[in-house]
Formats: C-alpha cells, structure tokens, sequence
C-alpha cells in the first residue's frame, strides 16, 4: 500500500510565478515513476479530500485523518493503474474517490447503530463556540446531523452519492452526470430518488422539504 506522506516533496512545492503543472502532467509524472509526482497530487488535492471528509462525517470524527490518507492512496492508485481516464479535473476524481470512502464507512457505522452517539459527548460541548447557540442546542443539531448520514447510508448508493454530490458538495446535475457516468436526466431521477427516501427515513414524507434540507442537516453540523 502507498504511503503518502502528509508533507509534500520539497521538490512539489510551487516556487513563487512559476506556473503550475496541468492535471495531466501530473498523472504522467505519476505513471512514470517521477519522485516528486506523489506530492503535487497532495498538494492539488488535499483540500478537497478534507473537504469532503468535513462535509460528510464532521468535524470530531476520530477517524477523519486515516481516511484521507486512505482517499489520497485510492486516488493514486487509480492514476497508476490509469482507472483514472482524465475526463474530469484531479480534483472532481478526488471527490468522487473520497465520497465513495465516506459512504462505504457511514454503511459500516450504520451496522453498529451505537456509533451515531459517539460523537455526542463532552467533546461537542465544548465546541459551542459562544453563549449565543446552547449546549443543549449544538447537541440537537449533531443528532440531526447524524441522523442524516445514517439515512444517506442507508439507501442505495446510486442515489446516496447523487444527493451529496448535489445537496451536499454543490455539484451542479451535469457535473454529477459526468462524475457518476451517467446521462443528466438519469442523474435528475437519481437525485429526486435520492432525496425521496432520505426524508421518508428521516419521518419527513408528509411535509415539503426544500430543495437544500440535506445541505443544511450537514452544514449545521459546521
């Protein structure tokens, strides 16, 4: 297994004006064994990966920091076994990769429906970051929260990795059909899907969520 170090090359880092390698140079470097490719992929896309990992499993998740090193091992190996066909930027492939980490761990959790409580402790409430939001409040929007993944992965993962792609990374529905390789109606019916049996787990099917419920369940978790 690759080890990707959490400090890039020296060699990888950008010098002031000097313009920086395209995606595909990168990959190439990468395929051709270059000593200092490894650590431009960190660094065009180590952001996106804690990113994700932020958005999807929050903030005082204990396992956050193994799972992007994972997602940056996934993502290179997919450039050395040329999986990784360069039809999207380094870093939509890197959401996709790391998303699909996300939702294979929120599935594994959901077996031990113990871990939605982990998080809710000493830890969250002390978070609360003035007098204006409430213990009592911070903890209520981390159990939504979590209630949320638990529902994202509890349905099927066409229309998981849709909603999040969406509702919850910001992708527009053509740029969810190119990552997910579908056609952008089917993308739109994966989504409508998606969103349907989220809110029918969450007790919701009676009333008319908007368009963002998902976004902001997560989002209130920041």
């Amino acid at each position: 297994m690759l080890a990707i170090s959490n400090r890039p090359h020296p060699s990888a880092r950008p010098a002031a004006g000097v313009e920086q390698p395209s995606d595909d140079e990168i990959c190439r470097g990468l395929q051709a064994g270059e000593a200092r490719a490894a650590g431009l992929v960190y660094e065009r896309i180590v952001k996106v990966v804690d990113a994700v990992l932020y958005r999807l499993l929050g903030m005082g998740d204990p396992e956050r920091e193994d799972l992007a090193q994972l997602a940056m091992e996934r993502v290179i190996s997919t450039i050395t076994s040329g999986r990784y066909q360069r039809d999207c930027s380094l870093s939509s492939w890197a959401t996709l990769i790391t998303q699909h980490l996300a939702i294979d761990t929120m599935r594994a959790r959901t077996r031990d429906r113990r871990v939605f409580d982990r998080y809710i402790g000493t830890e969250a409430v002390e978070l609360v970051p003035d007098g204006r939001r409430t213990a009592e409040h911070f903890v209520d929007t981390q159990r939504h929260a979590n209630r949320l993944r638990e529902a994202l992965a509890a349905i099927p993962r066409s229309n998981s990795e849709t909603v999040i792609l969406h509702d919850v990374l910001g992708h527009n529905l053509a740029e969810v059909a190119r990552l997910t390789g579908v056609s952008v109606a089917a993308a739109q019916s994966r989504l409508v899907r998606g969103r349907r049996k989220v809110m029918r787990l969450l007790g919701c099917e009676d009333r008319s969520p908007r368009d963002d419920a998902p976004r902001d369940a997560l989002e209130g978790n920041a």
